[in-house]
């Protein structure tokens, strides 16, 4: 889900180094992509002629993200890909088929019944969905408190408020409604993956509501781990190596031999969609660190946090 939340008030956005996850351009697959996995296998991915697989019902909700994008081009070819997204259905750039058109605003009520019903629409009555991952999500950083002037202080709050709010509206509200599609819709061998924020397992000063959306989405996801048979799991990256972070970032910043490329996520995922008992336990949180490579090709270590 493509959220790019944009200052339109008279209130200063504090200037931050971070961004969202998701942007409006692809980063083209390549070749070959070796990596380090969290299980200490070097393995090595190959676009090429693919193996004879049974065909697997896949949900991604956040699907014209950069990294939604990723993911539906990696699985689209070999599997049942169903797309899920905030653009309306008549968009030029939404697709034709397998394509749910979701609210941007409204509440988790109405996020959730409609995010059902689609996938209803979308599978035969004997099928299940075999795997959701939810791409979605955004950044904000915090509302100057420090540039408030006297008898501000009333749309400080309002507005300070309303980044809370958006921040819990993009990156907790999709991962709820999908768990919950997921507990009525998905094989009991499913998978349940979302994208969490290292950043959020530790005080995020100047974007608090950035941060507690992405706790919040990563102890939903534990807790739904504990309860449910569907194997759950959360990849935390400190940040996703797209064109719009890159810009962001500048050319001086460390951070960016810490940028992962989306298609080491899709390509961990499709493998724990093959092969389950690669696996972390249900209700995990992986970090995800890059290797020791400004230009991103080093791939991609993943390390087991929770």
């Amino acid at each position: 889900m493509k959220f790019f939340i944009a200052n339109r008030t008279m209130m200063a956005i504090k200037s931050l180094p971070r961004l969202a996850a998701a942007t409006s351009q692809i980063i083209p697959p390549l070749t070959s992509l070796p990596y380090q996995s969290h299980t200490s296998q070097t393995r090595t991915y190959y676009n090429g002629e693919r193996t004879k697989k049974s065909i697997k019902n896949i949900l991604v909700l956040g699907s014209h993200g950069i990294l939604g994008k990723t993911i539906v081009n990696q699985f689209k070819g070999a599997h049942n890909v169903i797309g899920a997204d905030v653009l309306s259905s008549d968009h030029p750039d939404a697709p034709e088929s397998n394509y749910i058109s979701l609210p941007q605003h409204g509440s988790i009520a109405d996020l959730s019944l409609l995010l059902y019903r689609g996938v209803v629409h979308h599978l035969s009555d004997q099928n299940k969905l075999d795997a959701i991952i939810v791409a979605a999500g955004g950044w904000a950083g915090d509302v100057d408190s420090d540039n408030v002037k006297k008898g501000e202080d009333e749309d400080y709050i309002k507005e300070a408020a309303g980044v809370v709010e958006k921040m819990m509206r993009v990156n907790y509200y999709p991962v709820v409604a999908a768990s919950l599609v997921g507990q009525r819709c998905m094989d009991a061998n499913g998978l349940f993956v979302i994208i969490g924020a290292s950043a959020a397992l530790s005080p995020t000063p100047g974007m608090i509501g950035y941060g507690s959306s992405k706790a919040a989405a990563h102890h939903y996801l534990q807790t739904f781990g504990a309860d449910n048979p569907i194997s759950s799991v959360g990849f935390l990256p400190l940040m996703l190596d797209t064109p719009n972070n890159r810009a962001m970032m500048g050319d001086t910043d460390e951070r960016y031999t810490k940028m992962v490329k989306p298609i080491y996520i899709a390509n961990e995922i499709g493998e724990w969609i093959k092969n389950p008992e690669l696996r972390p336990h249900s209700g995990s949180l992986v970090k995800v660190i890059a290797k020791e490579r400004r230009d991103g090709s080093g791939g991609a270590n993943f390390h087991l946090v929770r």
